[in-house]
């Protein structure tokens, strides 16, 4: 294992349990990474053991059990919700799964504490320790990825709800023109139209509404790749009706929790914010003071982090999350 601080404790066992990837790494107290493994989760996911295993592997693939000494705790980020003892997900709209349980089968294989929050909190945590949210006591973290979450700091304290779940804006209604159904099983959510797995679907179904024709596509990339070869790709109608939809969804963000900044992090936004953001201001509401919408300086790895930051406990510097 690579060399850090010296002290023992001074390394964390960080997950990132995301619907489409996972991402496990260790990290030290600094946010430093010290080795990082990526891969995507199975298509065919019959039993929560085919996760678990994955986690078990990937981190053991990191070379840890020679220095557990040195590792103070194992940390989750996990697409919720998460129940309220702390130790599952529960239904996730995006894994096909009621129960999937991560804490118990963890503490067991590598005889370390396990702590679990939504990755929305987690990714809150690193941009709020290591990133953009570094300068702010009131932002909110918004990641549009293969779902659509956010995590909140008001007045330097992190907003958890009820069961740690608060930040579920994906589902969010925002929309009533082509009464899309989320995963959810909802209709009309954010999630439900603007997260990269439901793009594929939002853009084909404007594309039945307006006449648009056009070659299939099966992908967020494909459509954004598409409307780059356009002359003027942020005035094509469809990133205007995406910036229709997601203006929705942050609008809602800004009512809700008064931010003066908000961070788009997730790989729709990060690869696409000349497309995602001038639409948003354009079409936002602005019945409260407009906050700075900035994308995450973090290069998708706030979740990771903050998995690093609850590995050392629930008890943070922006108060419990537990």
């Amino acid at each position: 294992m690579t060399s850090g601080t010296g002290d023992t404790g001074d390394f964390a066992i960080a997950v990132d349990l995301g619907a489409t990837n996972l991402r496990v790494g260790l990290v030290d107290i600094r946010g430093q990474i010290f080795k990082t493994r990526s891969t995507r989760l199975p298509a065919e996911i019959p039993d929560a053991r085919v996760i678990t295993d994955q986690i078990i592997r990937e981190i053991r693939a990191l070379g840890p059990d020679r220095g557990l000494s040195r590792i103070t705790g194992i940390g989750i980020g996990a697409a919720g919700p998460v129940d309220r003892t702390r130790t599952s997900i529960v239904r996730p709209p995006n894994i096909p799964l009621d129960v999937v349980p991560l804490a118990g089968p963890l503490s067991e294989a590598f005889g370390l504490p396990v702590y679990l929050a939504n990755d929305c909190c987690t990714g809150l945590l690193g941009e709020a320790y290591f990133g953009e949210g570094k300068n702010s006591d009131n932002f909110v973290y918004v990641t549009l990825s293969t779902g659509i979450g956010a995590g909140i700091l008001s007045k330097g304290t992190v907003i958890l709800g009820r069961d740690g779940n608060a930040g579920e804006i994906g589902h969010v209604f925002v929309d009533e023109k082509y009464d899309l159904v989320c995963g959810c099983g909802g209709r009309g959510h954010w999630e439900g139209y603007a997260s990269g797995r439901f793009l594929p679907r939002f853009y084909r179904a404007w594309q039945e509404k307006n006449g648009a024709g056009g070659a299939p596509v099966n992908s967020a990339e494909e459509i954004f790749a598409g409307i780059r070869k356009e002359r003027d790709p942020v005035s094509h109608p469809f990133v205007r009706e995406l910036g229709r939809i997601n203006a929705r969804g942050i609008s809602d963000i800004i009512v809700a929790y008064d931010p003066d900044t908000i961070v788009l992090d997730g790989s729709v936004a990060l690869r696409n914010p000349d497309l995602i953001i001038p639409p948003i201001l354009e079409f936002m509401d602005r019945y409260l003071p407009e906050p700075r919408i900035v994308t995450s300086p973090l290069a998708g790895k706030a979740p990771l982090l903050g998995a690093a930051v609850i590995a050392r406990g629930y008890e943070t510097r922006y108060g419990s999350v537990e």
